[in-house]
């Protein structure tokens, strides 16, 4: 984008994600991932929300599915510890049943009104909803409306990322269409399987108010760092992973991320203080 005023960047959490996105998401935005069931969008979302986490920030995890439990195994299963996080409340997780999913009048709707004011503004919030898509299965595209709404309050409460769930078959009906459009950021990611050396991909298909790279990139997802983009951003280097608590095949894979140049020291650094 070609404009001397940059606007506010806020770091995705996303090893060589933020270069492709030109510094990472814009401050106060909507950013929608597509992808169906397997593509990694919870651990994307709550990646997202443990960056901000160690940045001092305030987070919250929508759910209608993960109770906070559910949410700390999934946590676990990667090497995460959000437990302390959790009990200080410096992170929200919430579960909403899909029967209270009235825009105007869901829980959700007082939760991020309430965030909103107390975001005025000491902090940055980060919010995720995972997955949107229980608001949106039974809406047609007169409630476009009620969307643009409810998106226009997660902009001021703070910057969000919601997933929304692709059918298997790949096409995007009328209910993804809508947020998909009104989102400031849409990434697909699918899932190609059937052995390929890639078998996980990621597009950028839009983002407003920024430049953005149009190409289709390889990620993995990895115990210990989560989502990892596979663009070679530096020089390789080697490094010790003997005292990482993750299985012997993360230690190889980590090994090799860093020998091609894919994550960085600083990455490292990142991985070694969230799973010691």
């Amino acid at each position: 984008m070609e404009n001397n005023r940059r606007p506010s960047r806020i770091p995705t959490g996303i090893p060589g994600l933020d270069e492709l996105l030109g510094g990472g998401y814009v401050k106060n935005t909507v950013n929608t991932l597509i992808g169906t069931t397997g593509t990694g969008k919870t651990i994307f979302s709550i990646q997202f929300l443990l960056e901000g986490l160690e940045r001092g920030e305030d987070c919250i995890y929508i759910s209608f599915d993960l109770e906070k439990e559910d949410f700390e195994r999934v946590t676990e299963s990667l090497g995460w510890k959000v437990a302390d996080y959790i009990e200080s409340e410096q992170l929200k997780v919430m579960k909403f049943h899909v029967e209270d999913t009235s825009f105007l009048n869901s829980g959700i709707m007082k939760t991020l009104g309430q965030l909103a004011e107390s975001a005025k503004h000491e902090h940055e919030v980060r919010i995720a909803i995972d997955s949107f898509t229980p608001l949106i299965t039974t809406i047609d595209e007169r409630a476009r409306a009620d969307v643009g709404w409810f998106f226009r309050n997660l902009r001021t409460a703070g910057t969000a990322v919601i997933t929304l769930e692709e059918p298997f078959d790949g096409r995007i009906n009328s209910s993804l269409e809508i947020p998909a459009f009104l989102s400031d950021c849409v990434i697909h990611l699918k899932n190609i399987g059937y052995g390929e050396i890639y078998s996980r991909t990621l597009r950028i298909v839009k983002h407003r108010f920024s430049w953005h790279n149009e190409g289709v990139f390889p990620y993995s997802i990895v115990e210990g760092i989560g989502v990892v983009v596979e663009n070679k951003r530096f020089e390789g280097f080697k490094v010790d992973v003997s005292k990482l608590r993750v299985s012997e095949f993360a230690k190889t894979k980590i090994l090799k991320l860093a020998e091609e140049g894919i994550i960085s020291e600083k990455d490292i650094e990142k991985i070694i203080k969230r799973i010691l």
